[in-house]
């Protein structure tokens, strides 16, 4: 099917403004624009902003999914926002770009800084 250019033009217009792709999803449709064009653009774009290799890591780290705003459960693909190191408490955001990422990697710092103060205790 031939997508409209000025579909294509709003839609990464929005996306580049950091719209979920569900909200530009929305937002297009509102303002008019084919279903069926704005359903297969949509598609074929979210499929490939989540198409990417997982990382791969081994049994001593552990991997964090963070379900982002906007994102739904259902269907998801499960991806690697946060890799942890067991033995160090090293954390490698995945997703740096993303605030939730640096919210839930905070967290996880200071839960790991009080159970090793816990530790440090009972030695």
């Amino acid at each position: 099917m031939d997508i409209d250019y000025n579909l294509v033009q709003r839609a990464q217009m929005l996306l580049t403004l950091e719209h979920p792709v569900t909200s530009v999803r929305d937002i297009l449709l509102r303002e008019g624009y084919p279903q069926d064009q704005v359903v297969e653009l949509m598609d074929a774009t979210e499929e490939v902003l989540t198409y990417h290799v997982p990382p791969q890591y081994d049994e001593h780290k552990i991997g964090i999914d963070i379900l982002h705003p906007g994102e739904k459960a259902l269907g998801r693909k499960p991806s690697v926002d946060i890799l942890i190191d067991k033995r160090s408490g090293k954390l490698e955001l995945m997703t740096p770009d993303q605030p939730e990422t640096w919210r839930v990697a905070n967290e996880v710092r200071k839960a790991i800084k009080r159970q090793r103060q816990t530790m440090k205790h009972y030695h």
